[in-house]
């Protein structure tokens, strides 16, 4: 489970890079940063109960003005990949990916979705960066959504235990 301090890192270089609006599934691992995202008044946080749905919601956020996030573990990457292919990269819609890394280096869990995860986002053609260092939160989430909004597509971070 992450910390508070990791959590508010986030939070905070969400807000500087302009998200306005995070659709999250609830996982054990980002409980801290849900939780500040129900709790904070500056961005729409919209709870869903799967992956692909976020992407809807984040893709009717995007059309609609807000400059959407989408908060979910690398399993809901490859259960969001229909989502992200027919919506998102079709139509050019610039979504962040906030993707928690479980099987990374030094995870003992989920190492079958670990060794996927990389491949799965060349693959869709999706940019990513694994955040690994506390101190470059706020540039990698900047870089990120520089990017999505410049490429007009989906930008994934993979958030490691180190940055949480």
């Amino acid at each position: 489970m992450g910390t508070e301090a990791g959590a508010q890192r986030i939070l905070a270089g969400l807000k500087e890079a302009g998200i306005d609006l995070v659709s999250s599934v609830p996982d054990i691992n980002m409980l801290q940063l849900i939780n500040l995202l129900y709790e904070d008044k500056q961005i729409t946080h919209v709870p869903v109960g799967r992956e692909e749905e976020g992407v809807g919601v984040c893709a009717g956020a995007h059309l609609g003005g807000k400059k959407p996030a989408l908060l979910m573990q690398n399993g809901g990457l490859l259960n969001s990949c229909n989502g992200l292919t027919t919506t998102a990269l079709q139509f050019g819609m610039p979504i962040l990916l906030l993707i928690y890394y479980a099987g990374d280096i030094g995870d003992n869990a989920f190492h079958m979705v670990g060794l996927v995860t990389e491949p799965v986002l060349q693959g869709l053609g999706i940019k990513y960066v694994v955040m690994r260092d506390p101190a470059k939160v706020k540039q990698d989430i900047a870089g990120a959504v520089t990017l999505a909004n410049s490429s007009k597509r989906p930008v994934a971070l993979l958030l490691t235990r180190a940055v949480l």
